[in-house]
């Protein structure tokens, strides 16, 4: 009761039965804040299902709108352009632009399977995806749609495996434009 009370902001429609009767450990960060849009990073590691089941949940008491977003982005090499494709522009397009097509089709299966599983709770749901730098992507994409919250995954790297894989995570929490909640990977066995 005394949470309802305090919430300044219009909440959404399953809210009001949670909080009060609730003891689920979200309930009162829940009533906190409202969010409208809700951007989820989704890559084709395991943890994205615990990512887009959390973002799904929430989006579904709060009746926010989820944008489902993946980025592609072709390899890193250690080799300068002309090393290793001996100069040949014309053959490096064409692998490039195969490598895209190939994920992409690969990843309109798996998003479609994901917009299911929200759409089957009731939640309003789109996806896209982009080409680029994943960290950076996602920061254009909450800022373009105007997002209240990213939802994503954390890989867990610490050390010197972080400082020379980068982290995506860190990344976005210290550069989004909006909220940002990240779903920690279990550790390894």
């Amino acid at each position: 009761m005394e949470v309802r009370e305090t919430i300044q902001q219009p909440i959404g429609p399953h809210l009001h039965a949670l909080i009060g009767r609730s003891h689920h450990p979200l309930a009162k960060l829940i009533a906190m804040r409202t969010y409208q849009k809700i951007l989820v990073a989704i890559d084709q590691s395991p943890r994205s299902e615990a990512v887009l089941k959390q973002a799904t949940t929430l989006a579904k008491l709060q009746g926010a709108k989820l944008l489902l977003l993946h980025c592609l982005t072709l390899p890193h090499s250690n080799q300068d352009f002309g090393d290793r494709y001996n100069a040949n522009l014309e053959k490096f397009i064409q692998l490039a632009q195969q490598q895209v097509n190939d994920s992409m089709e690969a990843t309109r299966q798996w998003m479609h399977s994901f917009v299911r599983e929200a759409e089957a709770m009731g939640v309003d749901v789109d996806w896209d995806w982009r080409m680029g730098e994943a960290g950076k992507q996602l920061c254009t994409v909450a800022q373009d749609w105007g997002a209240d919250l990213i939802v994503m995954g954390r890989r867990g790297h610490q050390g010197l495996k972080e400082i020379v894989l980068g982290s995506v995570s860190n990344y976005v929490i210290h550069r989004a434009p909006c909220s940002v909640m990240v779903i920690q990977s279990p550790a390894a066995a």
